[in-house]
C-alpha cells in the first residue's frame, strides 16, 4: 500500500467544491481564452519604444548586461533574453510583449484560483465557470494591469508569480484534503492525489522563488496569502522531497541574486549602488538608499492604505473595483482559507506601497498592488458567480446574462483605456522622438548636460542600447540625485569611460552640486549641450527650451521643432525674459557672458545645420549684443551668407547641400571659418 503522507490523515477543512473533478490546465477553455485575448490586447496597445520612469534602463541592462536599480530584479533580467526569439518587432517593443505575456500567465492563474474558490463556496459548475470568466474579463479590463502589462517593466512577471503561486498553493491544498477521512481509500487515487499534491507544492515553491529572484519585496507580502491557500498541504504533505524542493528554491532565489556583481563587473553606465563587492552588493538587493529616496518622514501607512485602495478602485473601473470589493466583503460570510488568501492578497498587494510614498500616477505604484488587484477579481467572480447560480434557478439559460453584462462593461472600460494615452502608450514613439530631437539639436561628440538624472539612465541607456547616436556624452549635472549610492558608482564608471570629463564627476562629488566653473570650463573646449537650471546659474537652452530630450514629445512640441516660424517665436520669447531679468549683457561677469554667447552661437549653428536662414540670423543678432568682434561669430555669420546667396539665386540644390554638409560637423568646426 502506498506510503501515507506526514502527518497522518487529521481532518482537513475542505470545501464542498474540493473533491470536484478539476479541469486539466491544458484544457480548461475559459483560462486559456482569458488569458490569451488578455495578452492579444496588451501586446496590441504596448508602447512599440521605451517610455518614462524605468523602461530605457530595463532595455539597455538587459541589451548589455547592465545592473538596473534595486533590488535588481536578476530574474526579469534573465528572462528578458528571450525576447531575441521573437522575430519582430525592435528590442523595446518585444521586451513589452513579455511583460503583456506575462500578465496573461497571471490571468491564467486567476481564472483557476477563482473557479476553486466558488467551488469551495459550494457554487455549481455552471456557475464556476461563469465566475471564473467573469474574472478573467474583468482583469483584462483593468486599468492598473494595462498600465504595467503595456511597458518594459518587472512587475508582470511578479504578477504572473504570486497569481501561480497562489493557485498551486491551492491546488496543492485540495488535493491533500481529498485524502482525509472519509474520502475514498482506493490506492490508484491515493496514488494520484499524493503526485498532485506534490506536483503542485513544486510549481508553488518554484513560483515564490521566481518571485523572490525578481522583486523579493514584492514576493514577501505575497507569502501570508500563499500560506494560509496550501495550508493542508504544507501542514501533511511536508515529507523530505517537499522539504528538499522549499530548500532548493529557496537556494537559487538567493543564489540567483548573485548574477548581479558579475553584471555590474561588465564596466558599463548603468551601475546603481555599486554591486560588485560584498558589501554593495548586499546595499544593493536589501535597497536601503532607494528605499529612503522613496520614503518619506512621516509617511502614514494608514493613510497610504486608504489612497491606493481608492486609487486601485478608480483605476481598475467601478466593475472590478466595486464589485470586487463587494464580492470580498460576502465571501468573508463563508468561512474558508482561500477566503482568508483573498483578503490577505488585498492586505498584502495595498500594504507593499502603502509603507512609502504613494503616487499613484505613476506604473510603478500600481505594479507593487497588482496582487490586491487579483484579490479583486476574485471578489468579482463570488459576486457573478452567485448571480449566476441565482438566475439559473430561474431559467438555466439565464446564468449567461450575468457574464454577458460583465463583458460589456469589461469592454467599455477597455475602449477607455485604449484611448487613455497613459495605459495604452501604444502610440508613443519615445525613442524617434528624442533620437530626432538630439539629432537637429546636439552636436556630434557633445557632452550632454542633464538636470534630471533620469535622461543619463533612461532615455540615454536605450538610445546606446538600441545603437542611436553613440557619439553623444549623457552625464547627470549633479551626479547624486540620480543614483542610490549618492551617485557614486555613477561617478567611477563616469570617469572610467570619460577621462576627458573627469573634473565634472569629481567636482559633483565634492561640491554635492551642479559644478558650474568646471562646466564653464568644458564649454570653451569642445561642444556641450545644457538643459536650463532651475536655480538659473546656467542660461535656458532655447535648443533645448524645457529639457526636451529627457521627456516624451507631444505631437503638438514636435511639429514646432520642426517649424522654423513658431521656433523663433518660441526663442525669441524665452530669450527676451532672460535679458529683461540679466540686464545689459556687456555688464555681465565674464563667465557668464562666455556662457551666453557659446548658446546663441550653438543655436545659430543648429539653425544653419537645418537650413533656417531666419532662426541663425536671430541667434547671431543676438550674439552680437554680446561680443561684435568675435571671430566664430563671424564665422557663422559668413556661412549663414552663403545660404543667403543659394536661397537668392534659387539654387535649391546648392542650398541642400550647404546645410546638409554643416550637419557633420560640430560647434567648433563651424566656427573655425573652414
Amino acid at each position: 500500500m502506498a506510503e501515507p503522507l506526514a502527518g497522518g490523515h487529521e481532518p482537513l477543512p475542505a470545501g464542498p467544491g474540493a473533491t470536484r473533478a478539476e479541469t486539466p490546465a491544458v484544457a480548461d477553455a475559459v483560462a486559456w481564452l482569458g488569458a490569451g485575448l488578455g495578452a492579444a490586447l496588451w501586446c496590441w496597445f504596448a508602447a512599440p519604444v521605451p517610455g518614462f520612469f524605468d523602461a530605457g534602463e530595463l532595455v539597455a541592462a538587459s541589451r548589455e548586461l547592465g545592473v538596473i536599480h534595486p533590488p535588481g530584479h536578476p530574474a526579469w533580467l534573465s528572462l528578458a533574453g528571450l525576447q531575441e526569439a521573437i522575430p519582430l518587432g525592435p528590442v523595446s517593443a518585444r521586451l513589452a510583449w513579455v511583460s503583456a505575456i506575462a500578465c496573461g500567465v497571471g490571468v491564467f492563474a486567476a481564472v483557476r484560483l477563482s473557479r476553486r474558490l466558488l467551488g469551495a463556496l459550494g457554487l455549481p459548475s455552471a456557475a464556476q465557470e461563469v465566475g471564473a470568466g467573469a474574472s478573467a474579463v474583468l482583469l483584462a479590463a483593468s486599468g492598473s494591469i494595462w498600465l504595467v502589462a503595456t511597458r518594459v517593466e518587472v512587475y508582470g512577471l511578479a504578477f504572473a508569480c504570486n497569481a501561480v503561486a497562489l493557485a498551486a498553493a491551492a491546488a496543492a491544498a485540495d488535493a491533500c484534503g481529498a485524502l482525509g477521512p472519509g474520502r475514498p481509500l482506493d490506492p490508484a487515487h491515493v496514488a494520484r492525489q499524493r503526485a498532485s499534491a506534490r506536483l503542485w507544492s513544486a510549481v508553488a515553491a518554484l513560483a515564490v522563488a521566481l518571485g523572490l529572484l525578481n522583486h523579493h519585496y514584492v514576493a514577501l507580502f505575497a507569502l501570508p496569502a500563499i500560506v494560509v491557500a496550501g495550508w493542508p498541504a504544507l501542514r501533511r504533505g511536508v515529507g523530505w522531497r517537499a522539504m528538499l524542493t522549499l530548500v532548493a528554491c529557496g537556494a537559487v532565489a538567493g543564489l540567483g541574486y548573485l548574477a548581479l556583481p558579475l553584471r555590474a563587473a561588465q564596466d558599463i553606465e548603468l551601475r546603481w549602488a555599486d554591486p560588485i563587492d560584498w558589501r554593495g552588493l548586499w546595499d544593493h538587493v536589501r535597497a536601503a538608499h532607494f528605499t529612503r529616496s522613496v520614503t518619506e518622514a512621516g509617511v502614514s501607512p494608514g493613510d497610504g492604505a486608504a489612497t491606493m485602495l481608492a486609487g486601485l478602485v478608480e483605476r481598475t473601473g467601478p466593475a472590478l473595483g466595486g464589485i470586487g470589493l463587494a464580492g470580498l466583503v460576502l465571501s468573508a460570510l463563508r468561512p474558508h482559507r482561500l477566503v482568508a488568501a483573498a483578503w490577505l492578497a488585498l492586505v498584502g498587494g495595498i500594504g507593499a506601497k502603502a509603507v512609502m510614498r504613494v503616487d499613484l500616477r505613476t506604473p510603478d505604484d500600481h505594479g507593487y498592488a497588482l496582487l490586491a488587484v487579483l484579490a479583486l477579481a476574485l471578489g468579482a467572480a463570488v459576486v457573478v458567480g452567485g448571480v449566476a447560480a441565482a438566475l439559473t434557478r430561474v431559467q438555466a439559460r439565464l446564468r449567461w446574462l450575468a457574464l454577458a453584462l460583465i463583458v460589456a462593461l469589461g469592454a467599455g472600460q477597455i475602449a477607455l483605456l485604449a484611448s487613455d494615452p497613459d495605459a495604452a502608450p501604444w502610440r508613443q514613439r519615445g525613442a524617434d522622438a528624442v533620437d530626432d530631437a538630439i539629432r537637429a539639436k546636439v552636436p556630434p561628440a557633445a557632452l550632454f548636460l542633464p538636470v534630471y538624472y533620469g535622461t543619463a539612465f533612461q532615455e540615454q541607456a536605450f538610445r546606446l542600447a538600441e545603437g542611436r547616436r553613440p557619439d553623444i556624452v549623457a552625464a547627470h549635472l549633479s551626479f547624486r540625485a540620480g543614483d542610490t549610492d549618492g551617485g557614486r558608482g555613477f561617478a567611477r564608471s563616469f570617469i572610467a569611460r570619460h577621462p576627458a570629463d573627469a573634473g565634472l564627476a569629481r567636482a559633483a562629488q565634492a561640491l554635492g552640486k551642479t559644478p558650474v566653473g568646471n562646466l564653464l570650463a568644458r564649454v570653451e573646449t569642445s561642444p556641450v549641450v545644457v538643459e536650463h537650471d532651475p536655480d538659473l546659474r546656467l542660461p535656458p537652452s532655447v535648443v533645448d527650451v524645457g529639457a526636451i530630450a529627457h521627456r516624451l514629445l507631444p505631437e503638438r512640441e514636435r511639429k514646432l521643432d520642426y517649424s522654423p516660424g513658431p521656433l523663433r517665436a518660441k526663442a525669441a520669447s524665452e530669450w527676451d525674459k532672460l535679458g529683461r531679468r540679466l540686464g545689459d549683457p556687456r555688464q555681465l561677469d565674464h563667465g557668464l557672458r562666455s556662457a551666453l554667447l557659446w548658446q546663441h552661437a550653438l543655436d545659430a549653428a543648429h539653425a544653419l545645420r537645418r537650413g533656417w536662414r531666419e532662426a541663425a540670423r536671430d541667434a547671431l543678432q543676438r550674439a552680437r549684443k554680446i561680443a561684435p568682434r568675435d571671430q566664430g561669430i563671424a564665422a557663422l555669420d559668413a556661412r549663414l551668407r552663403r545660404l543667403d546667396d543659394a536661397w537668392a539665386r534659387g539654387d535649391a540644390k546648392g542650398y541642400r547641400e550647404l546645410w546638409t554638409s554643416w550637419t557633420r560637423l560640430d560647434l567648433t568646426a563651424l566656427t573655425s571659418g573652414r
